[in-house]
C-alpha cells in the first residue's frame, strides 16, 4: 500500500515513522515533509494547503490512503477536494472540521447538546467584551475564535492583560473571540477516532503542557510536552468522558448535518477535588505533540484502522498498542513563542537507545546541506518505558548530549509528579 502524509511537522514525522513500520505499507510519501521524514520516506515539494496538486499527485501515483496532519488544510476543505475525485483520505470534511476551526461553533454545540463546558460568551465588539470582564472573572480566559496554532488563548488575573488580549485576538479572522469561565483544575487530552457516527478507538490519554516555562508559567505555546499514563485519569473518569462528551459529540455532529470522520481530539479540564470533566476544546486531527507520544506505543494495525475509518466503517479494527509509559519533550528555538530564531545548526547524535525517538518539526537543510532550525518547535524527543519516571529519565538523559542547538530551550518538568496549577501572573505575548 502507498500512503501520502500531508504536512511537515513533528506530528507528521511520527505518523510517517509509525506507518513506515506497518506490514501493509510499502511506500510513504509526505508533502512537503521535513529532513527527518526524508530519512524514512519520500518528501514531495507540494505545500500542505495545495489541495488540487495533492489530489493530482495521489491520483497519478496510485496512493491508497492520504492522511492529513495539520488543521489548516482541513479548514480549507482538502477532504472535500479528494472526495469529489473518489480518492481515499483520512480526516473530516470542511463542515465537520468546524468543531476545531470555530470555537464558537464548538461551544454552541456543547450548549445545545448538553456537553459539559465552562460558561462562555462570544464577542465581536471590543467595548462589550471589556464590559463583560466584570461578569466572567477574574481570572479571565480569552480565546481567538478561529485557528491560532495553539497560541490564541490568554489566561490571566491582570485586567490590562485581558483587555490587551481582547484587542489582539479581535484582529484575527474571523474577528470574534470566546470569553470563558475559568475553572481551577487539571487538564487531560483524549484522542478518539470517529466513523459511522461513533467512537472507534480511544488512544492513550495524555497530559499536555501548553505554557512555555516550568511551573506552567509564561505564554501559551503549541505544546511543550506530554506524558502518559496520567495517574489522575481513572477508569471511571475515562468512561465518563467517553459517555458524556465523546459519544454525544459524534452524535451531535451527525444531527447537525456534519458527520465526523477522522480524529476527534478533546482537551478537558477536571475541577480539582472532583471527577467532573469540562470541554475546553476540540481538535479535528491528531494533537501535536500528542501524536509523537502515541505513535511509539502503536505496535501494529495503524494503516488498517485509518483506512477503515476513512471508509466510514462502523467497526474499524483497533490498532495494537503497548501499555508502556510515553514522555515527549519539545525542544524549542531561542525566542519561541514570540520571535523564534531560525538557521541555527542542529546537532543530532545516535542515542543508542531503542526506546528513544527524535521527531523533526521545525528543521530544514541549508544551502550546504546542514541541518538547521526552521521554526519555533524544532524537535520532539520521545521515550517509552515501564513507568513515567523511567521514560522521563531516559528522555532528559539525551537532551544536550545527543540533541543540541544554540538557544535550545525546553521544560524540565514534563511528567513530574508536582501538582499543577496555572501561574496567573500577567502573561506577556
Amino acid at each position: 500500500m502507498k500512503i501520502l502524509i500531508v504536512g511537515g511537522g513533528g506530528r507528521e514525522h511520527a505518523l510517517t515513522w509509525a506507518l513506515s513500520k506497518d506490514r501493509n505499507v510499502e511506500e510513504v510519501y509526505a508533502a512537503p515533509g521535513n529532513p527527518g521524514i526524508a530519512e524514512i520516506g519520500t518528501c514531495i515539494p507540494i505545500a500542505s494547503n495545495n489541495s488540487n496538486e495533492l489530489a493530482s499527485f495521489a491520483s497519478k501515483n496510485g496512493i491508497d490512503l492520504t492522511v492529513v496532519g495539520p488543521e489548516a488544510p482541513l479548514s480549507e476543505g482538502i477532504v472535500d477536494t479528494f472526495k469529489k475525485q473518489n480518492l481515499p483520505i483520512f480526516g473530516p470534511d470542511k463542515q465537520s472540521a468546524r468543531i476545531e476551526t470555530s470555537k464558537s461553533f464548538a461551544k454552541d454545540l456543547c450548549t445545545r447538546y448538553a456537553l459539559p463546558t465552562p460558561r462562555w460568551e462570544t464577542f465581536t465588539d471590543r467595548t462589550k467584551a471589556n464590559r463583560a470582564l466584570d461578569e466572567l472573572g477574574p481570572p479571565w480566559v480569552i480565546k481567538a475564535d478561529g485557528l491560532a496554532a495553539g497560541k490564541g488563548t490568554t489566561v490571566t488575573r491582570d485586567r490590562r492583560e485581558a483587555e490587551a488580549a481582547i484587542q489582539r485576538e479581535l484582529l484575527r479572522e474571523p474577528r470574534r473571540i470566546v470569553m470563558e469561565e475559568f475553572i481551577d483544575g487539571w487538564e487531560a487530552s483524549f484522542t478518539a477516532t470517529v466513523s459511522a457516527d461513533r467512537v472507534q478507538w480511544l488512544a492513550p490519554v495524555f497530559q499536555d503542557y501548553k505554557p512555555a516555562y516550568d511551573g506552567d508559567s509564561g505564554p501559551n505555546t503549541g505544546g511543550m510536552g506530554v506524558y502518559t499514563p496520567v495517574p489522575s485519569v481513572t477508569q471511571s473518569l475515562f468512561e465518563k468522558v467517553r459517555k458524556k462528551i465523546l459519544d454525544p459529540a459524534a452524535t451531535a455532529l451527525a444531527k447537525e448535518g456534519a458527520p465526523f470522520r477522522g480524529v476527534l481530539y478533546l482537551n478537558v479540564i477536571v475541577k480539582h477535588g472532583t471527577e467532573d470533566p469540562y470541554v475546553l476544546e476540540f481538535n479535528a486531527r491528531f494533537g501535536d505533540p500528542e501524536a509523537q507520544g502515541i505513535m511509539p506505543l502503536v505496535k501494529g494495525g495503524l494503516f488498517a484502522h485509518l483506512s477503515a475509518v476513512a471508509a466510514n466503517s462502523d467497526r474499524a479494527p483497533i490498532p495494537e498498542s503497548s501499555k508502556s509509559a510515553s514522555v515527549v519533550v519539545v525542544l524549542a528555538s531561542r525566542g519561541y513563542p514570540e520571535n523564534p530564531s531560525t538557521g541555527d545548526p542542529v546537532t543530532l547524535r545516535p542515542s543508542g537507545s531503542s526506546n528513544i525517538v527524535v521527531f523533526h518539526a521545525g528543521t530544514a537543510r541549508n544551502s550546504n546541506g546542514e541541518l538547521v532550525t526552521a521554526g519555533g518547535r524544532v524537535l520532539s524527543v520521545t521515550a517509552t518505558g515501564p513507568s513515567v519516571e523511567s521514560a522521563r529519565n531516559d528522555v532528559y538523559s539525551v537532551i544536550g548530549k545527543s540533541v543540541d542547538f544554540p538557544g535550545m530551550h525546553y521544560r524540565t518538568d514534563i511528567g513530574s509528579d508536582q501538582i499543577r496549577r496555572r501561574q496567573l501572573e500577567p502573561i506577556k505575548t
